[in-house]
C-alpha cells in the first residue's frame, strides 16, 4: 500500500484564495462596495503573509508581482470591451454597465493573479 503525500501548503491556500474572488467578484456584481473591498485587501494580504511567513524572498519577486497584477487587472478589462464590441447594439455607448463591471472586477483578477504567481512561482535559475 502507498503512502499518500500530504497536499503542499500552496495547494492549500490557493483554495482559500480562489473563494475569497469568487467572493470579491459576487460583492462588485451586487454592488457591495464595503464587502467587495474587505475581500480584495484580504486577498491581497494572503501572498504577502504567506511569504513573510515561509519563503525567502528573492531579487526580483516583488517587481515580478507587480507586474503580474497589472497583467491580471486589465484581462477583465479586455473580457469586458470584447464582450460590448460583440453585442448588437452597444456600438454607441449602450453598454456601460458591461464596461463598470469589467472596471470593477479588475483588482480583484490583478489581486488573484498576484496570489497565484507568488503561490506557485519558483525563482528563477
Amino acid at each position: 500500500m502507498r503512502h499518500r503525500e500530504p497536499l503542499s501548503l500552496n495547494a492549500l491556500l490557493l483554495v482559500p484564495s480562489l473563494a475569497l474572488a469568487a467572493l470579491a467578484c459576487v460583492a462588485v456584481s451586487a454592488r457591495q462596495g464595503v464587502l467587495a473591498a474587505a475581500t480584495t485587501s484580504t486577498l491581497v494580504l494572503v501572498p504577502i503573509v504567506f511569504r513573510l511567513w515561509t519563503r525567502t524572498w528573492y531579487r526580483g519577486l516583488v517587481v515580478r508581482g507587480l507586474g503580474v497584477f497589472f497583467i491580471g487587472m486589465h484581462v477583465p478589462l479586455l473580457l469586458a470591451g470584447a464582450l460590448a464590441y460583440g453585442r448588437i447594439g452597444c456600438a454607441e455607448g449602450g453598454c456601460s454597465q458591461l464596461y463598470l463591471l469589467g472596471v470593477l472586477a479588475s483588482p480583484i483578477a490583478g489581486a488573484l493573479a498576484t496570489v497565484v504567481y507568488w503561490l506557485i512561482g519558483r525563482p528563477p535559475v
